[in-house]
């Protein structure tokens, strides 16, 4: 069989306990609630600066989602224009020197063309 302890009571934290109704004691309550309210000023004064904020990036937002809307329209209504053509691709190839082995490949093996490239260069 297992002993049992007998069960303890829980003793209660000292700051649970009330304190007796002396003038420190208000004084010291008076003091927390005058330190809380200074914090939760604090906290909404920081609430309005970060909603003034927002508003403000709201309202430039508004403004440059209407300018692009206005924007897309005008583009609607006349046919696009390009400040640039279409870029130019110039291709340039260059070939293999030719060596002792490659002269002796017929030429109109078409492998044998392809395979003299070495270089490959684009210029846009």
């Amino acid at each position: 069989m297992q002993n049992k302890s007998p069960l303890r009571t829980i003793r209660p934290k000292i700051s649970t306990i009330p304190r007796e109704k002396t003038e420190a004691s208000e004084q010291l309550e008076l003091y927390k609630m005058v330190t809380k309210r200074q914090r939760i000023l604090q906290e909404m004064q920081f609430m309005e600066q970060r909603l003034n904020l927002l508003k403000e990036q709201l309202g430039t937002l508004d403004k440059q989602i209407e300018d692009t809307e206005e924007t897309i329209k005008k583009l609607r209504k006349s046919p696009p224009t390009f400040t640039q053509g279409p870029p130019q691709v110039k291709v340039q190839r260059v070939r293999k020197q030719k060596t002792s082995s490659a002269q002796n490949v017929p030429a109109d093996n078409k492998e044998s063309k392809s395979s003299s490239f070495q270089t490959f260069i684009l210029e846009f």
